[in-house]
């Protein structure tokens, strides 16, 4: 099951192709130099998802069975990011290792060591950015991580890959062609 109840249009390595779909009920998988990519280049680090641009409130759903392993703060001003709005992870760990659903607000009663089953609501996309860019500000960051790695820092431009990180971008492709 894909992540969001969108329609999937395609893959694009243009970082301004959101101009040419509805983005109230579109999205794209993000590849290669895209700014959303897995591994694109940022201006201090190296992107350790995927951005899937969603309307706030967008429901997020899990793409498998698992367990919450971790809730936490994601991004804003209590864990040093000023320049972002305060949201929050939900990482579930299942087959395809511990997957990481970022810049949302959890459903309330979700908690620790929860079973999720596929298609259970994990929460709903929050408007991260406080400042428009001209991109759209609020999507879910969806990110893999091997087993039992709950997270490994920061990628800095120019470090090799982070141990424990994974690609998530053929999984959402995969999540994708099934439900298609």
């Amino acid at each position: 099951m894909f992540p969001l109840p969108l329609n999937v249009t395609g893959i694009t390595t243009d970082s301004m192709s959101f101009e040419n779909i509805n983005l109230l009920c579109d999205v794209e998988i993000p590849v290669g130099l895209h700014v959303g990519a897995f591994g694109a280049e940022r201006k201090f680090d190296t992107h350790k998802g995927v951005d899937l641009y969603a309307p706030a409130d967008t429901p997020v759903y899990a793409i498998e069975d698992g367990v919450v392993v971790n809730i936490a703060v994601f991004t804003g001003a209590s864990i040093g990011m000023p320049w972002w709005n305060e949201t929050k992870v939900v990482k579930v760990e299942g087959e395809s290792g511990v997957l990481v659903y970022g810049e949302i607000k959890p459903i309330g009663g979700i908690k620790l060591n929860d079973e999720i089953n596929e298609g259970d609501q994990l929460g709903i996309v929050l408007t991260v950015l406080q400042n428009d860019k001209g991109r759209p500000m609020s999507m879910l960051h969806f990110a893999r991580h091997r087993h039992n790695v709950i997270g490994n820092g920061r990628w800095l431009v120019g470090d090799p890959q982070p141990s424990g990180l994974l690609d998530p971008t053929n999984l959402l492709i995969r999540e994708w062609q099934k439900d298609a």
